[in-house]
């Protein structure tokens, strides 16, 4: 028996790249899963689409987890489409390349919201 077989699980960013290969390796073992998008939404229904099955449910949420509102509102809907979430991967973040000397205040707010506020909201409002 796997071990997340049948468990529900929310991940954050989950259309690209690693959050992608999460997803997809949660499926591959008999998860439900939910996971975020904020801007490559015909990635997102790719992966949904592909993924979903008789076996395993995969759906796709356009969310920005920096925003608390957001963050209630993914939370409601994930609970609404699969009853409990049984494990939290916060796995949204961005990069700007540059020197911190060198960014602005917008971009160092940005980075800030989403790889550290995220968690916190996100967290706080999974548990609920």
């Amino acid at each position: 028996m796997k071990l997340i077989e049948g468990k529900n699980i929310l991940v954050t960013g989950g259309s690209r790249g690693i959050g992608r290969s999460i997803v997809q390796v949660l499926i591959e073992n008999g998860a439900n899963v939910g996971f975020t998008f904020s801007s490559s939404e015909s990635a997102a229904k790719e992966i949904s689409t592909n993924l979903n099955s008789s076996s395993s449910k995969c759906i796709a949420y356009k969310s920005d987890a920096s925003k608390l509102n957001e963050c209630e509102k993914l939370v409601d809907s994930f609970l609404n489409d699969f009853d409990t979430i049984d494990v939290l991967i916060n796995n949204a973040g961005i990069t700007k390349d540059n020197l911190t000397i060198r960014m602005n205040l917008d971009e160092w707010k940005k980075v800030v919201d989403i790889n550290l506020t995220s968690t916190f909201l996100m967290s706080k409002f999974a548990i609920k």
